[in-house]
């Protein structure tokens, strides 16, 4: 850690890949730096691609309980402790239906999220294994396409081996890049949003909201879906453990066993 350190305004955070290890585990030291820069009066928050109902349970575990969090990557900010939403980008229902075909033909598994609640049209090992990784429930319905129509989704994930990602995500990039949100969030899942949802995006709302600047921020993150967030940031701090052009992106690289201990620093550091 060779970068000057102050105080930030806001630090915003990824959950899985940062916060979290890739067995969903966090470092004991954590709780106690999250502690410590609320005492310090610095507002932390997470910024997740994950569900609101799923990363509030992991919010609590960490004692986050008040404030906002940024879920479905920047298309929803909500606050904790009432569950209000206080922000919500949803897609347009005849793109979302469309997402829905498209991917029929192709033959690749998609989640839908409605309502804060996950909707599949087919109940196969994906679905069973995120909603186990998301401790979520299941909605199945017989006609994912016309569902997304009348109720349009806040997001879609669509689901396959990492080696079939890789050459996935480009061509849906192409095919969707001028119209959705398009990126890759884990090894296995590509996020799909509405057009101008980004993580960035969620905390400038919050800062235009708060009064708190932009130079004075920091972000922290792992992965593709990241970028936009590193590189808005004051301090852009990415993992160790993060891809090449996830590092390059960034200000500051700390290993995932570190970041509590850097948390720790900014909640002591002199104010900007």
């Amino acid at each position: 850690m060779t970068a000057e350190l102050y105080r930030p305004d806001l630090v915003a955070s990824d959950l899985d890949g940062t916060l979290l290890s890739p067995e969903l585990e966090f470092s004991p030291e954590l709780p106690g730096a999250l502690a410590a820069l609320a005492a310090a009066r610095v507002p932390f928050l997470i910024c997740t691609g994950r569900m609101f109902r799923s990363a509030r349970r992991v919010a609590a575990q960490l004692g986050l309980r008040h404030g906002p969090i940024v879920c479905y990557q920047g298309a929803m900010v909500v606050d904790l402790t009432t569950g209000q939403r206080l922000l919500h980008r949803p897609m347009e229902g005849e793109v979302a239906a469309a997402v829905v075909h498209r991917l029929r033909e192709l033959g690749r598994h998609l989640n839908a999220y409605i309502d804060d609640q996950l909707y599949v049209e087919q109940l196969d090992d994906w679905a069973r294994q995120y909603a186990e990784y998301a401790e979520v429930g299941i909605e199945l319905v017989a006609d994912l396409a016309a569902e997304v129509a009348a109720r349009p989704p806040t997001k879609f994930v669509v689901l396959s081996e990492p080696e079939d990602v890789d050459v996935l995500l480009p061509r849906l990039q192409e095919e969707w890049g001028e119209r959705l949100f398009v990126a890759r969030s884990q090894a296995s899942y590509i996020e799909l949003a509405a057009q101008g949802v980004s993580k960035s995006g969620a905390l400038q709302w919050l800062c235009d909201r708060d009064g708190l600047r932009r130079e004075c921020t920091v972000a922290c993150g792992d992965a593709q879906n990241d970028l936009d967030m590193l590189r808005w940031a004051g301090l852009g701090v990415a993992m160790a453990e993060a891809a090449p052009d996830v590092r390059a992106a960034a200000d500051l690289v700390v290993p995932r066993a570190e970041l509590p201990q850097l948390l720790a620093r900014l909640a002591a550091a002199p104010r900007d």
